[in-house]
């Protein structure tokens, strides 16, 4: 079966659920884990097989790079471009995450231009024209045309409450580079929630390549529901992060018991700082005492106190209201919770 398949290496083993190597699907090569000596950037690489009707425009285009660099990074397959074959494996590395974007097709109907046509599915001319070989605009009616769209095959949706809800089509958390959720089973969630995930690691990574692993936790089972011991995580829009310690502690392979002597409170602020900078965050869990050290490391970055109020529940005490909550439980991991998504109507905040 034709496909995508992923091959990836981890610098360490993760402890409880973030833990052993696991092979790549349908490569059969088995992982490394390695400890590093001291921070540095990975390097990851997805293994592509190529498919019916593909082109390496289409290829660079749904996993966001370029022609040329095809061609660099698999000089043999590529060597004709027009006999592409299928079933050749091409690689494409990366040092931010990525996730293959969905093929979809355009029926050409009577009255149809190109300009009409990008309007209505939303690209540009340019990319029809480049991934469909025109070289002119004359279009004919019953022609399918090519396009790109973010997400997989069936979107999901994320129904009820967080903790009373379940997931449709639940979307996997691919690998990729800088984070490992390394043998757990539950992390599915909507495709809103893995497209804030992929892009905010992919920012964070690149501001801060040295930073050490992200350990992702548990998000939601592949159809949602109740995940014990878990509460909430039921409809797809719940992720547990661990907190970023001190580089003398590193390479931190799991979710620790966090406070004042292994937080590392500018990396752990600057990854929530991308999140809080989407606009789609709901509410994070942080125990009350950690909450209290990324108070006062903002406080020396001259945060006000207007804006000190509404991120934290320090100082004023554990019901007051701020997005950033205490719940018991979360000194060794943060808990975050998306909004619904725009499209899921039966999705419940």
């Amino acid at each position: 079966m034709l496909g995508l398949c992923l091959a990836f290496a981890f610098f360490a083993e993760l402890a409880a659920g973030v833990s052993t190597p696991v092979r790549a699907a349908g490569l059969g090569a088995q992982a490394v884990a390695r400890k590093p000596t001291k921070p540095r950037k990975e390097t990851f690489f997805y293994e592509y097989e190529v498919q019916e009707g593909d082109t390496l425009s289409l290829i660079a285009r749904r996993f966001d790079t370029s022609v040329s660099r095809l061609k660099r990074w698999n000089r043999k397959a590529t060597s004709n471009p027009k006999s592409l074959k299928v079933g050749t494996v091409l690689k494409i590395y990366t040092e931010v995450p990525i996730r293959q974007k969905r093929k979809v097709y355009y029926v050409v109907q009577k009255g149809d231009s190109l300009s009409r046509i990008a309007k209505k599915v939303g690209v540009s001319r340019n990319s029809l024209r480049e991934l469909n070989g025109l070289r002119r605009d004359r279009l004919k009616p019953g022609q399918r045309l090519v396009y790109v769209v973010p997400g997989p095959e069936k979107p999901s949706e994320s129904v009820g409450r967080p903790s009373a809800g379940r997931l449709i089509n639940g979307e996997k958390m691919p690998q990729g580079p800088g984070y490992s959720y390394g043998s757990r089973p539950n992390v599915y969630a909507t495709n809103d929630t893995i497209t804030i995930l992929i892009q905010c690691f992919g920012q964070f990574r690149k501001k801060h390549p040295d930073a050490p692993l992200l350990i992702v936790g548990n998000m939601s089972r592949p159809d949602g529901g109740r995940l014990p011991p878990h509460k909430s995580h039921q409809s797809g829009r719940d992720v547990d992060l661990g907190y970023l310690h001190k580089a003398k502690l590193q390479p931190v392979t799991s979710m620790l018991s966090t406070d004042e002597s292994n937080l590392d409170p500018k990396l752990t602020w600057a990854l929530l700082e991308t999140f809080l900078a989407t606009n789609r965050v709901k509410v994070i869990f942080i125990d009350y005492k950690i909450q209290k050290l990324l108070y006062e490391y903002l406080q020396k970055r001259k945060y006000s106190k207007k804006k000190l109020e509404r991120l934290f529940q320090y100082p004023r005490g554990r019901s007051a209201e701020a997005l950033i909550k205490h719940v018991k439980g979360h000194h060794h991991h943060i808990h975050m919770r998306f909004v619904c998504p725009k499209t899921d109507s039966k999705c419940e905040d």
